[in-house]
């Protein structure tokens, strides 16, 4: 849809019967609840927040027919939201509320085709209902094709999309070393690919954790471990309606499972877990404890190597493993040799 602003006369169509579902994002609390009232009394089933993050957990678990989006917020900018949302959920309409009178200033900070339509706030009383009216009622609903690249590019935008997501780099390495193993394992072709992507989206239900509770030095509280528990779920759903990128879906739900039936979040044991998260939990443990994290130092190739042996049996396959040994040193160093 080319990027415009909508004409306030009603169409001369009919609007749909069911109630059609809006997100709001406005840290103005004011602004928010007349916004909310306003389209509640107009008929549409509304979700209003300040809370950016709120509001892409929100769409992503329940979805939307339209998200609407303030320009500017303290945390993250609404025109990052909807970038996010587009690759999110492209199927939902995105409309950026703006005070800006020159929307060619608002069009430079915007992702390109993240927006399909800018308002002026001034003039949301009269103009947004009929708005989000048109766009529900003709926009297309085209979940499309992607090539193998285009995927990776959509994956990756979603993780660098994310600021929650620890390390863009990180998920590029072990993309990169999962596919070692897999190739070890005698995976191929589109099997390889669907392990990239998972190993890629690995951790993307984590916008739906708070930020202290993923950075929190000390023992999570039961609450705290409720909300991290949750994320492969949160994750999948988040890709279930994404064309291609609903092929990493095993990874992506399952990653965090243990071969003796321990892990989360549906206690699989052995060969129940998919093959591909199998292969993924070496590659992670291995970039976890090489690369180290913000709560531990790095470790040296040949301790983390001990470390993963140590876990063979409970929290590792050890066919997967067995294939992770037999791979040159060097070579395996290779495979990440270009990621920063």
């Amino acid at each position: 849809m080319t990027l415009s602003t909508v004409d306030s006369r009603p169409s001369a169509s009919v609007w749909p019967a069911a109630p059609k579902r809006v997100v709001v994002l406005d840290d103005d609390l004011a602004m928010l609840r007349a916004l909310e009232r306003l389209l509640a009394k107009a008929g549409f089933s509304v979700m209003a927040t300040h809370d950016p993050r709120r509001a892409f957990e929100s769409l992503v678990c329940d979805g939307a027919d339209v998200v609407v989006s303030d320009l500017y917020m303290p945390d993250m900018g609404g025109n990052v939201v909807l970038a996010m949302l587009a690759k999110a959920a492209p199927t939902t309409s995105r409309v950026l509320l703006t005070g800006e009178n020159d929307f060619g200033n608002v069009a430079a900070l915007s992702v390109p085709c993240s927006v399909d339509v800018f308002l002026p706030k001034r003039d949301a009383s009269l103009r947004l209902v009929p708005t989000l009216r048109h766009l529900v009622t003709h926009r297309a609903q085209n979940d499309g094709d992607m090539s193998a690249d285009e995927a990776r590019s959509a994956a990756r935008g979603m993780i660098r999309a994310l600021a929650r997501i620890e390390d863009a780099a990180h998920c590029d390495r072990v993309a990169a070393w999962a596919c070692r193993i897999g190739q070890e394992c005698g995976l191929r072709g589109p099997e390889l690919f669907d392990l990239e992507l998972g190993a890629l989206l690995h951790d993307i239900g984590e916008v739906g954790v708070r930020e202290a509770v993923l950075e929190k030095p000390g023992p999570l509280t039961d609450a705290e471990w409720e909300q991290v528990r949750r994320h492969p779920d949160l994750g999948a759903v988040m890709l279930t309606d994404l064309a291609v990128l609903r092929r990493g879906i095993d990874v992506v739900r399952s990653h965090h499972e243990r071969i003796d039936g321990h892990g989360y979040p549906r206690g699989l044991r052995g060969n129940a877990i998919p093959l591909a998260a199998r292969i993924f939990q070496v590659a992670d443990a291995y970039d976890a404890i090489h690369n180290g994290r913000s709560y531990r130092a790095a470790r040296t190739d040949s301790e983390a190597r001990l470390e993963i042996a140590a876990h063979v049996g409970s929290q590792f396959d050890p066919d997967i493993h067995h294939a992770f040994t037999r791979i040159d040193r060097d070579d395996w160093q290779s495979v990440v040799a270009h990621i920063r």
